[in-house]
């Protein structure tokens, strides 16, 4: 078991350390950390669960892509501030698949974004409210193994329905009149052609196949998890762009005692086919939990460890899980 504990923490550790990616169009499809402080491995007990992330972040550009001079390096000129708000509903019926359990979810994720940019005339920015992609989690099997450890494997399905505020939409390929040449980071065709503000879309123009693999080890109030996903994107209805594979994977080490629990988390993300440029991003940071009874909540930050060709930063989540019972 000291083998395996030394084996995710090296993996943390290895989110420091990520390697060279290329770049994305807009949102990754994994929303980077959200699986944190979560047995990766495992399902809960037979049930009807709702868990809510509320997730805060404030990012900044980084590297050459958004102006700055070296990778890994801040561009002044790129700000986003994003709350993401991700309602699931796991259901767990009880039944047995290939020797596994089996689960269902469906989550509704919505977004509000504050983008600020530096043109060549000024800093624009604008605000956008909308709802993300709707994901389906047709199926997760989770397996029991010797020695307390746990192994599942689910597939995610993000749909091509992310929505904006109504009239808010952006030109996202008609350039905007008085905008003299293309910025350094890029943005210039996120321009509105009717207001001239600049907006972050609420979701991505493709769909999203996912499928992840999760390992746990859950002994004596101790849960080392690591949870590894790849995600495959057609190609961006809107743009005619093909945005490339992309590596994600999220670390977890805490220790349960009574009602509390501490520990800390990882995460990576990296682009594994040819687009425009090299992506990549780490962060980690500590892990919060407290359950109330029925009811628990688990408060998450993560410092970033480097960034390079994407907007990176600080993040902030609070996760409520609430069981609701058995339906049928």
């Amino acid at each position: 078991m000291k083998k395996f504990l030394l084996v995710i923490c090296l993996a943390m550790a290895s989110a420091m350390v990520v390697t060279p990616a290329f770049a994305t169009e807009m949102w990754d499809p994994h929303l980077r950390g959200v699986g944190e402080g979560l047995a990766a491995g495992a399902l809960p007990p037979p049930g009807l669960y709702f868990i809510n992330d509320f997730y805060f972040a404030n990012y900044h550009g980084f590297g050459p892509y958004f102006g700055a001079a070296n990778d890994g390096q801040q561009a002044s000129g790129v700000k986003v501030f994003a709350y993401v708000d991700v309602p699931v509903l796991l259901w767990t019926p009880g039944c047995k698949l290939l020797g596994a359990d089996y689960g269902v979810a469906v989550a509704q994720p919505f977004d509000y974004t504050h983008l600020k940019i530096q043109t060549p005339t000024g800093f624009v920015s604008g605000t956008q409210l909308g709802t993300f992609n709707t994901i389906l989690v047709p199926y997760i099997l989770s397996w029991k193994l010797p020695d307390d450890f746990h192994i599942k494997t689910a597939f995610e399905v993000a749909s091509d329905d992310a929505m904006s505020t109504p009239g808010d939409r952006v030109a996202s390929i008609t350039k905007h009149n008085n905008f003299a040449g293309s910025d350094a980071t890029g943005f210039s065709d996120r321009l509105n052609k009717d207001d001239g503000k600049v907006y972050a879309e609420s979701g991505n123009g493709f769909w999203s196949f996912t499928p992840t693999v999760g390992i746990s080890w859950l002994h004596a109030g101790w849960n080392a998890s690591a949870e590894f996903f790849y995600s495959f994107n057609t190609k961006n209805s809107a743009t005619n762009y093909q945005s490339g594979d992309e590596f994600a994977a999220d670390y977890t080490l805490t220790y349960t005692s009574g009602k509390l629990t501490v520990g800390v988390g990882a995460s990576q993300e990296n682009q594994v086919s040819r687009d425009k440029c090299d992506v990549n991003d780490g962060t980690m940071g500590p892990i919060l939990g407290y359950n109330f009874g029925p009811c628990s909540v688990q408060f998450i930050y993560n410092f970033p460890i480097y960034t390079n060709n994407e907007v990176g930063g600080g993040w902030f989540n609070f996760r409520l899980v609430v069981p609701l019972g058995k339906p049928f």
